[in-house]
């Protein structure tokens, strides 16, 4: 039985990554992912923002947003964050923000209308 692929082998750059000789090469193919990348290379950009080679990294989380830019998709890690404001109001009164739980389905039974008026 075959097992699942991660979903970053879906890239077509996956396997040229990793036949490439130096350094330099890799980082050229990563550049190329901004001009003619898909929805597949997202997966594999992510994956390699956590390479242990700086260049690499950083090369990989600059490619990935602006993939993400030029394919009009939300970066999600964006969702996650506080806004700035916010996050001063919690540091100057020592305030850890709460863990939202995904099992916990809240309805109020008040419709989300009543706040556009």
């Amino acid at each position: 039985m075959v097992k699942n692929l991660p979903e970053y082998h879906q890239s077509i750059f996956f396997p040229l990554l990793q036949h490439a000789s130096d350094m330099d090469c890799k980082l050229l193919l990563i550049e190329q992912m901004l001009e003619i990348g898909d929805r597949k290379d997202l997966a594999l950009l992510e994956e390699l923002e956590a390479h242990p080679n700086p260049k690499l990294s950083s090369k990989a989380f600059e490619v990935r947003c602006g993939l993400l830019e030029r394919l009009g998709i939300e970066d999600p890690s964006e969702k996650t964050k506080l806004p700035m404001n916010l996050c001063f109001i919690y540091d100057e009164f020592d305030i850890e923000p709460s863990k939202i739980d995904p099992d916990l389905d809240m309805d109020f039974g008040i419709p989300l209308d009543i706040l556009d008026s």
